[in-house]
């Protein structure tokens, strides 16, 4: 059981590369997370004021309790998409869009960690219509509005994440589905869509 939450918590969006295209099959509905109890109140932490900083770093979610620090992240050797290299930060995709800039920000985070819960545990309780805040580094902050969520196979190569955009839009990530011991991840990734507000 220590070993799989182990490796559960390493898990890697390798299914998401800007060289891809959709999967052809309808993918199955996400696992929903074991509900949390919701914090009472959140500390909104404001970032040290710069002029006209616009790369983002901190994410919000105040219907799931997320106070998160963003990294800025890239492409491993493989074209793989970064993972935080903590599990209580997101990563921010930075060869896209900044959040709030025309185009398809990404953001990805774990959903679990050796030690119990991470950044995106409650990522799938998210619905339609509920808001989530990123703070750029000069202090502004921007208001997304979730717009739906989707579930896609591990190996799924999605090229709509990526593609241009003249709206600013905002994608969330984490692993769902059920544990495959010969990838060492889990099946799915549950991606949830946002619009600038």
């Amino acid at each position: 059981m220590f070993g799989r939450a182990l490796l559960a918590g390493l898990c890697v969006l390798a299914a998401l590369s800007p060289d891809g295209v959709w999967p052809n099959a309808a993918p199955p509905a996400a696992r929903v997370a074991q509900a949390q109890p919701a914090a009472q109140a959140m500390p909104i932490v404001q970032p040290a004021k710069s002029a006209a900083d616009p790369v983002p770093v901190r994410l919000m979610i105040p219907k799931i309790g997320v106070n998160a620090t963003i990294e800025a992240r890239g492409l491993d050797a493989n074209r793989t998409m970064l993972t935080p290299r903590d599990y209580r930060d997101v990563a921010w995709y930075n060869l896209g869009p900044m959040p709030g800039r025309p185009g398809n920000a990404l953001l990805n985070g774990h959903v679990n960690w050796w030690t119990g819960s991470a950044v995106f545990t409650r990522l799938s309780e998210l619905r339609t219509g509920d808001i989530v805040f990123v703070v750029r580094g000069d202090g502004n902050r921007l208001r997304f509005k979730v717009t739906g969520r989707s579930v896609v196979t591990a190996g799924a190569r999605i090229a709509s994440l990526f593609a241009p955009s003249r709206v600013a839009t905002l994608t969330l990530i984490t692993c769902t589905g059920s544990w495959d011991p010969s990838t060492l991840s889990d099946t799915h990734r549950l991606l949830v869509s946002a619009v600038l507000v």
